[in-house]
């Protein structure tokens, strides 16, 4: 029979519960289990219940599990049956429990690849089909003394045949494999990631068979409460629903919908098994989320799917994108359906060529007789950025056509992250990443002209896209006008391990921007707020003229925060944001209008940079006067100074950091100041 152990002492004594069916509900602030009471002992989002059911929960994918206030000592030789209605929000990043008793004992649940598996001591059978994400299974296994059986919707799909009559003693938990480990010794895996109801576990032959499904569709929204206390979560920009959020790709205006992708990890703030995050928005105002598009398979992809794009003037819509397995890179080709979602039809390369070090981003432009796919990489002895390209003249078969021809553009660095080729009017635009040795990344770009086969660029010399480089990897797309759209990341560069945890997300996608050729002779990327955006930002809370300072409390809602300023000479401009009431910002930027050196200052903030300095400084032309047009939501600031984008996050961890100060010195003067919040909001 099933016992329980006390949690110090050794596991002999034992205390008897009944041998029924026992299903989770929630009593009070606690969980019972039959008999067995549980904590969530380790939560930093708390186990909240769903659609108002006492048995019915959200589990977070990395904290909130549930545990035994006492050991647990099973008797295998009588029996064991557990189950559950399962509706994933992501695939886990490693093998995670539905019910868990001991290493080496008993666990119920599925793997990385979503495939769902039962063991029992040496005891272990699995399925071969991947359960769904975003729709209710039923998973459920058992033992009856000679067999143990998988079972999904109430089906049974494996089994084995073995004894096992040695007692299973020790830590139990519901939803996660407590021997599943720590990433970088701060991040839980083997967390469900979705909602459970009727968890059942008993000492029992008896299968646990499912009811009828729970009676309304699986909701899979991130629970208010999650993030409802958090100052520095940004509220307008595009955000996963938790966990961590990278380099968006495959921007794309579809049916009348904009859709846009990046590199997520649903199940916590760190960098592992990554799957395509997916957000649609009518208008890029207002953006949905959606489950996963694209997850690995068992096959080349099985360690992550990386970014990807659109095949071009392809039917039916495809992209191409990286896969890696662990040891190196290939790449695949998946269809698209018509909400968005993508499946591996066909790999296009197993490994990376053998004279390059690794490979990855994929970029496919239309030419004349076809496509030519252009990949990042760099030489085999990680001395040189290239570009690596592959051509196909139907979409689909698709061969290695050696690198590509820049035209001598001088790329800094050892690997060449994020091409992207595209026409703009008369010109064309050549943009990458480099990976410099200790250097931050920042992205880069040249103009220049293409004949189809070879780049050359009017200046071999790259620009830098943004003025700070802490705007990175946007994504590019075409709108129904025919105006070109990016988004793009700005990387968490500031917390460590710890607070990342803690908050449960890191880097924050930009809102959508226009993008266009600026400056006197039209050599230069500019961006502007895509306007259904900023009209979101209709409520005018202050304006004015013809001052040197200008306070305003955000009271920690999204501003918008338009200015120009006359800077003639040695004009200077200083924007405080987030400042506490004993009046240190959470970060200062500072303007030299007659240097045009633009200042990043840290070092009075709450938090300061890890992975770069305190003061981080970059530039734009000299100029008499500046345009500001910035945007301060929770951490993340976004905008531009005279059209160049300007990106930052300024935690203030605190709910207290809410002024924002403006201020011309020097004899510089604002001529024009205004304030706008969301209307629906304010």
């Amino acid at each position: 029979m099933i016992k329980l152990l006390p949690p110090v002492v050794a596991l002999a004594a034992s205390l008897a519960i009944m041998a029924s069916a026992d299903t989770l509900v929630q009593r009070g602030d606690g969980w019972t289990l039959g008999e067995i009471s549980l904590t969530s002992p380790y939560a930093q989002r708390a186990l909240v219940p769903i659609d108002g059911a006492d048995d019915m929960f959200r589990f977070d994918g990395n904290s909130n599990w549930l545990e035994a206030e006492a050991g647990i000592s099973l008797d295998p030789s009588r029996g064991v049956a557990a189950g559950a209605w399962l509706a994933l929000a992501s695939p886990p990043g490693d093998t995670a429990a539905i019910v868990y008793l001991a290493e080496d004992g008993f666990l119920l649940g599925l793997n990385r690849w979503r495939q769902p598996e039962i063991r029992l001591g040496g005891l272990r059978v699995a399925g071969n089909d991947p359960l769904p994400v975003g729709e209710w299974v039923h998973v459920a296994g058992d033992y009856d003394g000679e067999t143990l059986r998988l079972r999904v919707d109430g089906e049974e799909v494996a089994q084995a045949n073995g004894d096992f009559t040695d007692p299973v003693e020790g830590l139990f938990a519901i939803g996660r494999a407590l021997d599943a480990g720590f990433q970088q010794g701060t991040h839980p895996l083997g967390v469900i990631n979705g909602v459970m109801s009727e968890i059942t576990f008993r000492q029992t032959d008896d299968p646990v068979v499912p009811r009828q499904s729970p009676p309304r569709p699986p909701n899979l929204d991130t629970p208010e409460s999650w993030f409802a206390d958090d100052p520095d979560r940004p509220r307008t920009f595009t955000l996963g629903a938790t966990g961590w959020a990278n380099e968006p790709h495959a921007l794309t205006w579809r049916n009348g919908m904009w859709h846009v992708y990046f590199q997520a990890n649903p199940n916590g703030a760190f960098w592992r098994d990554i799957v395509w995050g997916h957000q649609t928005s009518a208008d890029l105002a207002e953006w949905t989320r959606q489950k996963p598009a694209l997850m690995p398979t068992t096959g080349f992809d099985r360690r992550g799917v990386w970014v990807g794009n659109w095949i071009p003037d392809y039917d039916p819509p495809s992209v191409v994108y990286t896969g890696v397995n662990g040891e190196w890179a290939g790449i695949g080709l998946a269809r698209a359906d018509e909400h968005g979602s993508l499946n591996l039809v066909q790999v296009v390369e197993h490994d990376t060529p053998s004279e390059l070090q690794d490979m990855r981003d994929p970029w496919v432009v239309r030419i004349d007789d076809g496509w030519l796919m252009l990949i990042g990489t760099g030489s085999a002895d990680h001395t040189e950025a290239l570009v690596y390209s592959y051509r196909s003249d139907d979409g689909e078969t698709w061969k290695r056509a050696g690198l590509f021809d820049t035209g001598g553009t001088q790329m800094p660095g050892q690997y060449w992250e994020l091409p992207v080729l595209l026409e703009m009017g008369d010109t064309w635009m050549l943009m990458g990443t480099p990976v410099v040795e200790g250097v931050p990344a920042r992205t880069l770009y040249w103009l220049g002209s293409f004949d189809g086969t070879r780049f050359v660029p009017d200046d071999p010399e790259p620009r830098q896209l943004d003025i700070l480089a802490t705007y990175r990897a946007p994504t590019f797309a075409r709108g129904p006008e025919g105006d070109l759209i990016a988004i793009g990341i700005i990387a968490d560069e500031i917390r460590n391990e710890q607070q990342r945890h803690e908050s449960g997300w890191v880097h924050v996608l930009t809102p959508a921007t226009q993008l266009a050729l600026c400056g006197t002779e039209l050599r230069t990327l500019c961006q502007t707020f895509a306007q259904p955006y900023a009209d979101r930002f209709s409520q005018t809370l202050d304006e004015g003229k013809d001052a040197t300072q200008v306070s305003f409390a955000t009271e920690g809602q999204p501003i918008l925060m338009s200015a120009e300023i006359d800077a003639p000479g040695v004009g200077l401009v200083r924007i405080a944001v987030r400042v506490a009431a004993d009046g240190e910002p959470s970060a200062e930027l500072t303007i030299d209008a007659r240097t045009g050196v633009v200042q990043l200052d840290y070092s009075r903030g709450a938090t300061k940079p890890l992975g770069r300095p305190s003061i981080i400084r970059g530039s734009i032309d000299s100029s008499d006067t500046l345009k500001l047009d910035l945007l301060i939501d929770g951490a993340a600031v976004f905008g531009t100074i005279n059209g160049r984008p300007l990106a930052f996050l300024a935690f203030a961890i605190a709910q207290d950091r809410n002024e924002l100060t403006l201020s011309a010195e020097n004899g510089a003067s604002i001529r024009l100041y205004h304030f706008a919040g969301e209307e629906q909001r304010l």
